[in-house]
């Protein structure tokens, strides 16, 4: 890994963006790697648009800025796309990973890159079909580690979420969680380059 490896999410206020960031880092952290996950907001409401951010590298964190030089942007709400924002600061190896139903080739032309890899995961039909909402961050995380195996494997991912989660939820719901990382890693479509 280079000095850091940087990640920008893109969402709404309640759709799990700010957790899924905190959710990976803290399973990355698990696998021995320092890490930091923080959020950007615009106005806090539900639905408004913001980001949030994580870096993970092998030697300890010391900046604490925005990520300027992403190895991968998440787009969590697809309604986002067509926001000159999503491309900013991309380098030519940045991955992509969208939660929407559509082709990635089609994505991928809608986002205009060109040369980056791009992953697409249908996060909300996964999360409504285990969860009966639209909360698409653990499917994510799964095509995360689909995308991003050198950062962890799924079998990491899914070890140390199932710790992560357990703080935080009942059985049954570490259990869907479980389930939706599973299908987001299995799932979706990948056009390279």
């Amino acid at each position: 890994m280079s000095k850091y490896f940087e990640i920008r999410w893109h969402g709404r206020g309640g759709q799990g963006t700010v957790t899924g960031a905190k959710s990976l880092a803290e399973a990355v952290q698990g696998t021995g790697k320092n890490i930091s996950a923080f959020p950007e907001y615009g106005p806090e409401r539900r639905g408004a648009p913001l980001k949030a951010f994580n870096r993970f590298s092998d030697d300890n964190i010391r900046i604490h800025t925005s990520v300027k030089n992403l190895d991968v942007v998440i787009i969590a709400d697809p309604t986002l796309i067509g926001n000159n924002a999503l491309t900013e600061g991309i380098k030519k190896n940045t991955i992509f990973i969208v939660n929407t139903e559509k082709p990635a080739v089609e994505i991928k032309k809608a986002l205009n890159i060109n040369g980056q890899t791009l992953f697409t995961v249908p996060a909300n039909s996964i999360s409504k079909k285990n969860f009966n909402k639209e909360i698409p961050n653990s499917a994510m995380l799964g095509t995360f580690a689909k995308a991003c195996e050198h950062i962890i494997s799924l079998e990491d991912l899914v070890k140390e979420s199932k710790h992560i989660f357990s703080k935080m939820l009942g059985a049954s719901l570490v259990d869907k969680n479980i389930e939706a990382i599973k299908e987001g890693y299995r799932f979706g479509d990948v056009v390279y380059g």
